[in-house]
């Protein structure tokens, strides 16, 4: 089972939590958290139920790894989503289910572009051009050069946590980053 649901709020007005927007707050920790814990509980019972033996993976973000990446809301939610993932993982090992999360950075898709979007609008579609500079965005806070994290890369994480391959890890938090939440603070090496 595959968690794969969220909102990001709105990027672009980041809001100090000296200003926060409680319905905002609540909004996206119903859908990002509420969501992942209900998701979770409902594979178990069915894998339970089924004799044991699973996989429930979430989507998480490097917001869940580390302060300053994102509105309070979504930071908090994602950290959730990281303590569900290891406490499940905890419980439910004895069934032989792993319980897994990935946390990439930001990938250029039609959420993410248009939660930065200034005016707050949502979009029909997102042009080449909005993606391409999402990207580039992107791309410049990133640790790694030469790459650009895509949606591909993230269903790659996911088919590997889903994987015989992955059979002994549970309790993990996947980072999918380019290195970003390991040398953010690297000075000058």
């Amino acid at each position: 089972m595959f968690n794969n649901a969220g909102i990001l709020g709105n990027q672009s007005k980041r809001k100090s939590i000296l200003d926060l927007d409680a319905d905002e707050f609540d909004r996206i920790m119903t859908v990002n958290v509420r969501g992942t814990a209900l998701g979770m509980k409902h594979a178990a019972r069915a894998m339970v139920n089924g004799g044991g033996k699973g996989c429930i993976i979430s989507t998480a973000s490097v917001a869940g790894v580390m302060g300053g990446l994102g509105p309070h809301p979504y930071t908090a939610s994602k950290h959730a989503i990281v303590g569900l993932t290891k406490n499940a993982a905890c419980e439910l090992g004895r069934h032989g289910i792993r319980v897994n999360c990935i946390s990439p950075f930001g990938v250029a898709t039609r959420m993410l572009v248009d939660a930065w979007r200034a005016d707050g609008d949502v979009s029909d579609g997102v042009s080449e051009a909005e993606v391409e500079k999402m990207e580039e965005f992107v791309r410049g806070l990133g640790n790694l050069k030469g790459e650009t994290l895509r949606v591909d890369d993230i269903t790659e994480a996911a088919l590997f946590l889903a994987s015989d391959e992955s059979r002994y890890i549970s309790g993990h938090n996947l980072v999918v980053d380019g290195g970003v939440t390991t040398s953010r603070n690297c000075v000058r090496l």
